[in-house]
């Protein structure tokens, strides 16, 4: 009697170990949750947006046919500016032009009015940097860019 009822016990736990071994059910623990990506955000930067100016310059040279990046927000401590933004044109990464809107009662404007040149003093070192003025914006773009000539004659049109 007692090998009959271990035979029947052990007969019972195989069948039951056979059931849930083949067992079509999915266990909640092994379904993946769904996951949503969210659509991606354009980011705006606001000193960028909020000049009209600086639209009108990207607009302007890409209408003239030149390859314009998107707006980058450009080192607004480097001029002393309210605000700026950096184009890279024709793929010209380390000669980016420049766009910096700096206050209407600032003083270097007046200067680069008379010289052409706007004095830039980093934690290393002074320069003297090309720059054109147009109302109280200072456009600045490296001289040894391959299209600098084309740049300003566009951006003279402005």
């Amino acid at each position: 009697m007692k090998s009959t009822s271990r035979l029947f016990v052990l007969l019972t736990v195989l069948t039951s170990l056979l059931l849930s071994a083949c067992n079509d059910e999915k266990n909640e623990s092994e379904e993946k949750p769904e996951v949503n990506k969210p659509q991606e955000e354009n980011v705006v930067i606001p000193a960028l947006t909020d000049e009209a100016f600086f639209e009108q310059v990207h607009k302007k040279l890409e209408t003239a046919g030149f390859e314009v990046s998107e707006p980058m927000e450009a080192d607004v401590e480097l001029f002393g500016a309210v605000s700026g933004m950096t184009l890279i044109v024709n793929k010209e990464a380390l000669m980016p032009l420049n766009l910096y809107k700096l206050s209407p009662s600032d003083e270097r404007l007046s200067e680069v009015d008379k010289t052409g040149y706007l004095e830039v003093t980093t934690e290393t070192k002074h320069e003297r940097l090309a720059a054109k003025r147009k109302d109280h914006f200072i456009i600045y773009l490296h001289k040894g860019h391959p299209d600098y000539e084309k740049v300003m004659e566009v951006l003279d049109e402005l």
